[in-house]
Formats: C-alpha cells, sequence, structure tokens
C-alpha cells in the first residue's frame, strides 16, 4: 500500500478488516468494529458541539486544541497484516507515507528516501507480491507537484514488469459519488506525459473507490457517541460501495499473475550498492591516486639508481626498493554512530577528509529520523546541520599507510645489508629492473582497478535508469558524494586532491555515456557487484562493507507489525 501522508492507508486497512470480519455495517457496530491499527478522527462534542478527537483505543474525547500534532504520518515504519476473506488469506503490507510532514519546506525529502529504503528492504524479503496499490485522493483536480511526487517516488525503484500488478485506490470517494472521473483523467495524464503503460477502466479493472466514513461511524459507536440518523444512513450506503469495491478488487488481484521480485530487489541490490561504493570508492580512488602518485615516484627513483649504478660500475651498499602504500581500513564498530558530513563540521588532516563530529553515539533508534538528536524539522540539535548531511556509521574507517617492498629479493637484500654484507652489482642491477617492471605493473593494475570500479557504477546506474518504471532524473550517489568532496578541498584549497577527484568525476561521466546504449539485466547486476569483490587490490575492503548493507536488510524484516490477524506462511496473496 503507497501513498501520500493523510490519503488513508491506515484507515483503509481498518476498513478493509472490517469488510473481511463482518457483512454488515450493523454487525460491525455490535461487535465494537475490528482496528489493527489505532484510528483518530475529528467529530463534534455531543452536547458542546466543539471539535473533538476520538480513537479506536476509547481514550476519551479530547478537545481537538490538546491535540498535540494534528496530521502528523501514522505509520512510520512498515507493517504486515494477514486477514481472511472467504477463502483468501491476503497478506497487506503497510507503508509510511510519501511527502512526510516532517519533509514539509525541505527540498531534499529525506524522510521519504529513508521510508522507501525500508519499504524495498522488506519487500526483499518476499520472492512475490500479487498487487501494488497506489492510494490517491478521489477529489483529486489536478495534476499538482505533489501528485506527482507521490507517485514517481516508488515507480522509480520498481521494475517495467510490474505494470501490469498495479492498481489505484481512491480514497475519500462518497465526495465524488464514487465516481472520481477527474482525478482518473489526470491519472491517465500523468501515465501518458510519462510514457507507463498501467492500464485505466474501461480497460482494466484497475480502479476501485472507498470511503472512510463507516470507519468514523465505528469509533463514534465505540466512543458511546450516538449517531443522527442521516450519519447513519451515509455510513451504511458507504459502507455497502466500499464493501462491493472491496469483494471486486480481491477477486481481480486473484485473477493476476503474481509479480516475481527479482527486478525490483535488482534494482534495490543496484541502488543499495551505488550507495554504499559512492563514498567507498571514493575514498580508495583517492588512495589508488596517492598510491599510484608513489609508485611513479619510486620508479624514477629506481630509474635515477640504475643510471647511477651504470656510470660508476662500483657496487655500492644496496638501497632496498619499497613503497609507502596507503589503504583504507575498517572496523566494524558493533553499535551505530550518527555522523555529520556537512563542510562545518568536518576537518583536513594531513590531506584527508576526517568527520570528527558524532553527533549521537551508539544511536540506539531503528530509523535515524527517531534519533534524539533530530528535532521534529530534521535538524541535528547537537550540531544544527540538516538530517541530510548526516549518516548512519556502522563502521569506524581510516587511512593508514603500510610499508611495502616491491619485491621479496629486495627485503632479503635489506637483511643482508643490515648484516653489512657487500652487495653484487649484477645482482643490484637485476633488482632494480625487476622493481621498475613492479613499479609499472602495480600502475596498470591500479589504474585497471580504478576503471572497473568507476564503470561498475556507472553500469548499475544505467541498469536502474533502463528498468525503473519511470527514470530517476536526480544526480546519483557517485555524482553527490563528489561534489560534496569537491566543495571540502575547495574550502581548504588543497589542489592536489581536487585535480585527482576532477579526473575521477571526468572519467565516471565518460563511462555514463559509454554504456548508456547497453541493455544489462537482473542477473548483470549480481555479476557485476560480484566482479568488484574481486578486484585483487581492493576487492575484500568493498565486500567487507556491503555485508553491512546486507546485516541491515536482515534486520528491517525482523520488524514486527504492530498487530496481525493471522501469521503468514507464505501462501497468501501479497498486496
Amino acid at each position: 500500500m503507497i501513498g501520500g501522508t493523510g490519503v488513508g492507508k491506515s484507515t483503509w486497512i481498518n476498513a478493509f478488516a472490517n469488510y473481511c470480519s463482518y457483512r454488515t455495517l450493523d454487525e460491525a457496530a455490535a461487535h465494537g468494529g475490528t482496528f489493527p491499527i489505532s484510528s483518530t478522527f475529528a467529530t463534534s462534542h455531543p452536547q458542546t458541539g466543539n471539535l473533538i478527537s476520538i480513537s479506536s483505543e476509547c481514550n476519551g474525547l479530547t478537545p481537538i486544541s490538546q491535540i498535540a500534532e494534528v496530521g502528523q504520518s501514522v505509520t512510520q515504519v512498515p507493517n504486515e497484516y494477514v486477514f481472511q476473506y472467504q477463502n483468501t488469506d491476503i497478506c497487506i503490507i503497510d507503508t509510511p507515507g510519501l511527502l512526510d510532514t516532517t519533509d514539509v519546506g525541505t527540498n531534499s525529502h529525506d524522510r521519504d528516501k529513508e521510508h522507501v529504503n525500508n519499504i524495498l528492504r522488506l519487500l526483499s524479503t518476499y520472492n512475490e507480491i500479487h498487487a501494488i496499490c497506489i492510494l490517491l485522493k478521489a477529489n483529486e483536480t489536478r495534476l499538482s507537484d505533489a501528485f506527482q511526487y507521490i507517485i514517481t517516488e516508488i515507480l522509480r525503484h520498481v521494475d517495467k514488469n510490474a505494470s501490469n500488478n498495479i492498481i489505484f485506490i481512491f480514497t475519500y470517494s462518497a465526495s465524488t459519488n464514487f465516481r472520481p472521473h477527474n482525478t482518473q483523467v489526470i491519472l491517465q495524464k500523468f501515465l501518458t506525459e510519462n510514457k507507463l503503460p498501467i492500464p485505466l477502466p474501461p480497460n482494466k479493472e484497475t480502479v476501485y473507490c472507498f470511503e472512510s466514513n463507516p470507519l468514523q461511524y465505528l469509533v463514534e459507536r465505540r466512543n458511546k457517541i450516538h449517531p443522527r440518523q442521516n450519519d447513519k444512513e451515509d455510513a451504511t450506503k458507504n459502507w455497502e460501495r466500499s464493501k462491493q469495491s472491496t469483494a471486486n478488487m480481491i477477486r481481480y488481484v486473484c485473477s493476476l499473475n503474481p509479480l516475481p521480485l527479482d527486478g525490483i530487489n535488482a534494482i534495490y541490490d543496484a541502488e543499495c550498492t551505488i550507495g554504499i561504493l559512492s563514498t567507498l570508492v571514493l575514498e580508495t580512488l583517492q588512495c589508488v591516486a596517492k598510491n599510484e602518485c608513489k609508485i611513479e615516484n619510486k620508479k624514477k627513483e629506481a630509474e635515477k639508481m640504475k643510471a647511477t649504478l651504470g656510470i660508476s660500475r662500483r657496487p655500492t651498499r644496496f638501497q632496498a626498493m619499497w613503497v609507502d602504500k596507503q589503504k583504507i581500513v575498517r572496523k566494524e564498530l558493533g553499535f551505530i554512530n550518527v555522523v555529520c558530513e556537512a563542510p562545518k563540521c568536518v576537518s583536513i588532516f594531513e590531506g584527508e577528509i576526517v568527520y570528527t563530529q558524532i553527533c549521537c553515539r551508539g544511536c540506539q533508534s531503528r530509523f535515524m529520523y527517531f534519533c534524539k538528536v533530530m528535532n521534529f524539522w530534521g535538524n541535528c540539535k547537537r550540531c544544527g546541520c540538516g538530517k541530510s548531511k548526516h549518516t548512519w556509521a556502522r563502521t569506524e574507517s581510516k587511512i593508514v599507510t603500510e610499508r611495502e617492498h616491491l619485491l621479496q629479493e629486495e627485503k632479503d637484500r635489506e637483511q643482508e645489508a643490515s648484516r653489512k654484507v657487500e652487495p653484487d652489482a649484477k645482482d643490484i642491477m637485476r633488482n632494480i629492473n625487476e622493481a621498475i617492471t613492479e613499479c609499472e605493473d602495480r600502475v596498470q593494475m591500479y589504474r585497471f582497478e580504478t576503471k572497473q570500479m568507476l564503470k561498475t557504477c556507472a553500469k548499475l546506474n544505467t541498469y536502474v535508469t533502463q528498468n525503473a518504471l519511470i527514470a530517476s532524473f536526480g544526480v546519483d550517489e557517485i555524482k553527490r558524494n563528489l561534489e560534496n568532496k569537491i566543495a571540502t578541498y575547495e574550502n581548504a584549497k588543497m589542489d592536489k586532491e581536487l585535480t585527482d577527484l576532477n579526473r575521477i568525476r571526468c572519467q565516471y561521466e565518460q563511462y555514463l555515456a559509454e554504456v548508456k546504449s547497453i541493455q544489462y539485466t537482473s542477473s548483470d547486476v549480481h555479476e557485476l557487484i560480484q566482479g568488484l569483490y574481486n578486484l585483487p587490490m581492493n576487492g575484500t575492503d568493498l565486500k567487507d562493507a556491503m555485508l553491512v548493507e546486507e546485516r541491515a536488510r536482515r534486520t528491517v524484516a525482523d520488524v514486527g507489525p504492530k498487530e496481525k490477524s493471522k501469521s503468514c506462511d507464505g501462501s497468501c496473496r501479497v498486496l
């Protein structure tokens, strides 16, 4: 169930539970109704006429003025609910509303991005689903930015094969007498403009209308508020029409071939890999650039030594050929830190960006937006920067320098030198030549791995663009992180690092242009990721970082629903 905040997903699920459990509105009212999710409604006080809030939990009649956050998003994490309708078991996945209230007034939609990631993580635990239900308000009258955003945000993470399994649920349909023609017109306009092959009536039964006031009627009865005659008549009429719509929808969904989630999971895998590699690859490539420079310098040193030895023809004490190699060392923390990456909160130490601002050490929140250091507007109470500048750090990384001999023979020679053993000129010359060759080989390997890492990220981005129902036109994570790093080094006026980063950016843009016309499949995504892991110099570090995301995915799969009618054994219809 996908929709904007306030469209009525949780209310719809509660109504669905009652349609599955009771034949009539009177029968539901007599039993107090069924409410898997706590529902709150605004109504008039039976004596004073003042606006009050009532809930399905029967917490009393609360004045609206005492409600802390009216209109706040209800669902914050994906939850599963399993119901039985006649002989069909139906698993409904409720999701947080997009255009979250905490994103209002921002351009980043950080909470929405987090919600979508959590939805996709949960979906990755399923092999197939039968329907993706997009909820819209039936009284929409124009193709607003919000309307387009809500549909686009989920469809850009869904593969093209999903078009036959998408249905639309129009809520608040009583306002249009269950005939939301205007909304269907603007929906058709959106689908046509984006070339989306999702059929609408009369071609296919993909639109279903519902009204929520029967559920409000049940909550009022629970709270001992006696309805007026007109209220009951309206609620009864809308109950019958909504229940019939439910029956039609279930019949249609049961007729669909289930949608394998290989495509959606491949898009998610590609986006996760890009997200993680966007930081990891750039750090590694910066080390590679420095190592390549040191190897080149060491090669020049060897050639100079060779020239000197050739002129003098005198054996001199052997100078061991070694090089200082930089690498990223990561250590899993065993807990999560919230780290700020904003330019004002980072430091430059020996030419490297150091993330020293830990705003929450050992964060216990399941999702970052729930962290105690984040205020309601998405800013950090500790450093004042926006949430989009923060990241969860499950590992601690630092750049270390190791001294490495280019050849084993050189190591042996150095040991001989320490014992004051006179070197042989021919042996020295042979080792110098071998060291020069090794330098050349290592430089080539560094350049090869640089190309493979950047090209793989370009291919993964291309796969997502090619296979998502709606292509994302935003800046990808590699480019975003590149721009952040470039801005940081520009502030520090570090020309060498800026040159390396600009070279990486040019290479990446070149590879994006080269691969954009090649078609990739979901199996290619797996092979591309495995290819990164097999890189001889940097593959192990990349794989270790990706394992953190796998653990995060399994953790989200363990998020328990607030309430389930029964357990799902995998055989039920999944919406």
